[in-house]
Formats: structure tokens, sequence, C-alpha cells
């Protein structure tokens, strides 16, 4: 954030949450002097993240460590572009120049990088891309659709008893 503020780039982030690193969080948005750039929520909602992330132009995970976050496949679900890094399944959905941008853990020249392009895309590219990341995500981690597999999957008998029965416990949880 405050390579692009020193740039001149307009751009506000939305930091969704809240836990016990807001206090050293909020002194570095003081020291950086981006008090007006970064807003902290604080806990909300489901629904409020929900609205959150219709606001914004797309979402933002810089993680070291995640599996396949969730909060990648629901911004994707909301046809939102997304800019997180290259780890464990998040180069599954998010593809670069596609769905969104991908950037190495802990470089944050490389963030600053991948922001600076996402804010520079024209709305009608970053809408193509959202679009682009809905039809992905939905392919690939519907409920809906997986749920159907597992069901003809159960139809046919190619499921043993001992993973039928522990399929089934993980869909109605």
């Amino acid at each position: 954030m405050h390579q692009l503020v020193r740039k001149g780039i307009d751009i506000e982030l939305v930091l969704a949450g809240d836990g016990e690193l807001r206090a050293s969080i909020e002194a570095l948005i003081a020291e950086f002097g981006l008090l007006e750039k970064v807003r902290i929520t604080g806990w909300i909602s489901g629904n409020e993240v929900r609205e959150e992330m219709l606001a914004a132009r797309g979402m933002v995970l810089p993680s070291f460590a995640e599996g396949l976050p969730v909060v990648v496949m629901e911004a994707m679900a909301l046809r939102r572009p997304v800019l997180s890094t290259y780890i464990a399944g998040i180069p599954e959905l998010v593809m670069p120049g596609e769905t969104g941008w991908l950037f190495k853990a802990g470089d944050v020249n490389a963030l600053a990088e991948a922001l600076e392009e996402f804010l520079a895309t024209p709305i009608a590219t970053l809408q193509q891309m959202g679009e682009t990341a809905y039809h992905r995500v939905l392919e690939r981690h519907s409920i809906d659709t997986e749920a159907s597999k597992l069901a003809a999957l159960f139809r046919a008998g190619q499921l043993p008893q001992s993973q039928a029965i522990a399929a089934s416990r993980n869909i109605t949880r």
C-alpha cells in the first residue's frame, strides 16, 4: 500500500475481520500514513463480508499458508478477480490474466506490482475476469455438482462401504 500511495496510485484497502494482530497493523497503517487508505472492519458477519466483496473490484489474499481458502472460492463465486500467492491449492483456481493474479508469498514488491497492474486494468476487463472466475469455481467446486457425482458413485456401487459412509458424513456437515 505504501509503495502504491507513494507513486500516487489511488487505492483503498478494506481489511475484513479482527484478531490479535490488529493493534500492530493499526500502528503500521499510522506509521506509513495510510489512515485514509486502509479501513479495518473488525469482526463482521458472513453477509457483511459478502457486501464488502461486492463493493470491491477484487479480493487480495497475500497468504503464507493455506489449503484452498474458502474466501477465494467465495470471491470468485461473487465474480471478483483474486490476487493471491502461489501456494497450495490457490493456483488451481487463480489463473494469472484470466481469473486474477498470483505472486510469490512474502514478496512485498511482487504484491505491489500485482496490485498496481490490477488497479490499472480496465473495469470491463476485471468484470470479464470475474465472469471467468465465477465459471471456474462453479466448474470445480459447486456443492451441487460434487454431490451429484457422489450420488452417481453411490448408485453405481463404485464406492466401498467404508468410503461411502465417510463421504456421506462429510457432505452432511
